[in-house]
């Protein structure tokens, strides 16, 4: 063995190796996991109607949740046919109270 090198064997040497390549591979995974999710909350911020799953997206609360103000009038709506929806406006103005 020689003074410069860092692993006792070739065995050991390949073992450290293919360790390195697993981390670089989940740290690519977990920064493409990552841009996955944060990509449908940029996209739904740019959009002036939401449905209700997309409120409680942006405000980190359940659905549950989101109809119950609803329901108690803390969130104003519409309906569209069968849908719910709620302006951008009504979202933006509970964000000021929180």
């Amino acid at each position: 063995m020689k003074n410069s090198t860092l692993y006792c064997s070739q065995k050991c040497a390949a073992k450290a190796y293919k360790e390195n390549k697993r981390q670089e591979k989940l740290l690519q995974d977990k920064a493409l996991v990552k841009s996955q999710l944060t990509a449908p909350v940029v996209m739904i911020q740019a959009r002036e109607v939401l449905s209700i799953n997309e409120v409680s997206l942006l405000l980190g609360v359940s659905r549950w949740t989101v109809a119950r103000m609803i329901k108690t009038k803390k969130i104003k709506t519409f309906s569209i046919g069968t849908r719910r929806l709620v302006l951008r406006e009504e979202l933006d103005k509970i964000l000021k109270y929180k």
